[in-house]
């Protein structure tokens, strides 16, 4: 079993379709296009107030599997649209358990 977290929420997954049904659009997932392709995921812009830092946080978290698969050359610098806001990818995070995390900033 896999544990992560969405939107501040403990997620268990058992397999790998119980990973894809987080990110079902018809569920709580949004579609970001990266290099014109489309990429299920949950997208989060947190406000972050820490050590006398403010300022909100984005980040796109989806399967990493899909990602690699459909986008190979995703990276550092490329450009993801998200709800019509385009972003750029700062970092990646990929957690081990088959989950990769996009770190954006507002493009």
């Amino acid at each position: 079993m896999w544990l992560f977290f969405i939107k501040g929420k403990k997620m268990s997954v058992e397999d790998a379709a119980d990973l894809a049904s987080f990110f079902d659009t018809d569920e709580h997932a949004v579609v970001a296009v990266i290099e014109s392709v489309n990429v299920s995921g949950v997208f989060d812009n947190d406000y972050i107030d820490a050590l006398d830092v403010s300022g909100t946080v984005p980040m796109f978290t989806c399967a990493a599997t899909d990602l690699y698969a459909i986008v190979p050359a995703v990276g550092r610098g490329t450009t993801a649209v998200i709800n019509s806001v385009s972003y750029i990818i700062e970092n990646i995070k990929n957690d081990g358990t088959g989950v990769a995390i996009l770190i954006l900033s507002e493009a």
